[in-house]
């Protein structure tokens, strides 16, 4: 990673939410964003490779909040069937069709291990930065024929035995959160709500059915916080996201059935709010034929509510990041997030929920989310203008034409253009 890349004649949106720039040039050295600079007449252009980006646009590379590149099938059941091989071989195609499309950085919520995140960086898979939820925690549930849907070695689990992990109580919640950082997790990941896929058959829960209680959730944001992170909750319903508010919990994903109240308390407490709507369109239009009856019942529930959620938090001042929660065979799709945001945030709001405020949102503002000066050099230039068409994103196999991941070319078609 030696050399200087200049990158010259760019529509630059850096990711900060101003008006982007004509003919920009952005210097790359080592890794890192040396310099930014308006061009202008008598403009000195260092000496490096010179790419030229003429009639596209050069930005940060995005970042998917709320990602699962490791749920292969449309359910844990059917993906726990999977040899192992063949369970990384897809979870690697996966992570590079992640990439393909301009997102340098997932945070996985919950699926993939530390080996993935290890090949990554070794370079064995071409790959996104990944920050691991590892195993998720849930509750015992009910269970109609024995009363419990039984403990973790009983639950469904992937095929390199990543499972959820049950916890009831306080000490089991601090003991289960300690078991997942101890497998490499970057932060907690708890369900605080019912769940559209459940991740067991015999979890009857719906969305909008709470689950954890204020002090069991406590208990996981102060194991969490002890270990330098967070929690990231999965949480539908105004009970479920007040009771992860009033516990500390940092990031909530989903959010489909809040209220007003529940965004101004969000928004009072300075927590960050990821909607994830590709997914339901996703289940609904693509995948409805082959879901069964009680989760297109639970889909239902949520299919329709998401942009009011999302209203709702965008009116009351809500931190919004950007997540995709694509499941299944369907990680092409996740660049359709930013049409649904824009149809209540403005197309350079969308971009900036998926990099800067994500960016910030997983404590790497400093690294990443913006291009300027002392930053990692992750960018991406995409064919064209996302401001006046945000389908780019979803278009990202073709038209994000170039992506950079710390100053390394990862992705390089302009030619094609």
């Amino acid at each position: 990673m030696t050399g200087t890349i200049i990158f010259r004649n760019a529509f630059l949106i850096d990711g900060n939410g101003g008006d982007p720039s004509a003919d920009a040039i952005v210097v790359v050295l080592d890794g890192t964003i040396k310099e930014v600079i308006s061009y202008g007449k008598g403009t000195k252009i260092p000496k490096g490779r010179v790419i030229d980006l003429k009639g596209k646009t050069l930005m940060p590379g995005l970042i998917d909040a709320h990602v699962h590149p490791g749920n292969i099938e449309l359910t844990t059941k059917e993906t726990a069937t999977l040899p192992p091989a063949v369970y990384v071989h897809r979870a690697t195609k996966n992570l590079e069709t992640d990439i393909d499309l301009g997102f340098t950085t997932l945070r996985d919520a919950a699926g993939l291990d530390l080996g993935f995140r290890a090949a990554i960086d070794q370079g064995l898979i071409r790959g996104p930065r990944l920050l691991l939820s590892v195993s998720p925690l849930t509750q015992t549930g009910g269970d109609p024929g024995n009363g419990r849907f039984g403990r973790a070695e009983t639950m469904p689990r992937n095929s390199i035995g990543v499972f959820p992990e049950i916890c009831d109580g306080q000490d089991e919640v601090r003991k289960a959160a300690r078991k997942s950082l101890g497998r490499g997790a970057d932060q907690i990941k708890i369900f605080a709500d019912g769940e559209v896929a459940s991740q067991s058959e015999s979890d009857k829960a719906k969305p909008g059915q709470w689950k954890f209680t204020v002090e069991e959730i406590r208990a996981a944001v102060e194991t969490a916080e002890a270990a330098g992170t967070y929690v990231m909750a999965h949480a539908y319903s105004p009970r479920a996201i007040q009771n992860c508010l009033a516990a500390g919990v940092r990031s909530i994903e989903h959010g489909n059935l809040m209220d007003a109240e529940t965004a101004e308390m969000m928004s009072k407490e300075g927590a960050y709010y990821v909607p994830t709507l590709t997914t339901y369109d996703v289940l609904a239009k693509e995948a409805r034929e082959t879901l069964d009856a009680y989760t297109l019942e639970k889909l239902e529930i949520v299919l329709h509510k998401g942009q009011h959620a999302l209203e709702l938090a965008y009116r009351a001042g809500v931190k919004i990041g950007s997540g995709s929660d694509i499941i299944g065979p369907f990680q092409y799709l996740k660049g359709r997030e930013f049409i649904f945001k824009a149809e209540v945030m403005t197309p350079m709001e969308a971009i900036v929920s998926a990099t800067r405020t994500n960016a910030e949102l997983i404590g790497m503002s400093d690294r990443l989310g913006t291009l300027e000066p002392g930053k990692l050099a992750d960018l991406i230039v995409v064919d064209g203008n996302p401001l006046e068409d945000l389908a780019l994103f979803e278009q990202g196999l073709e038209r994000v034409v170039l992506v950079m991941r710390e100053g390394r070319i990862v992705k390089d078609i302009i030619k094609a253009f």
